[in-house]
């Protein structure tokens, strides 16, 4: 399962959005959407690789974090089994 956590939110609003393979809580609105869009993009590459999330080695874990990365934005990916 992929987690999100944001801790930019001052407007006091509880986001929490759910998916089949994640959770993702907290964050401004703008750090919500983000993080929802990176984890969808994940989902996507894992199946360009044939697998699913919890068949996926570590290796291949970061090649996607790698590859949908944003230059821009602060995004921390760790893998845990």
């Amino acid at each position: 399962m992929l987690c999100g956590l944001g801790f930019d939110n001052k407007d006091n609003h509880k986001r929490v959005t759910t998916g089949e393979q994640f959770y993702i809580a907290g964050g401004s609105a703008e750090t919500h959407e983000n993080l929802v869009e990176k984890v969808l993009e994940f989902g996507e590459a894992v199946k360009k690789y044939g697998k699913k999330l919890d068949d996926l080695s570590e290796m291949e874990f970061y090649a996607i974090a790698k590859e949908i990365a944003s230059e821009s934005k602060k995004m921390y990916w760790i893998f845990h089994v």
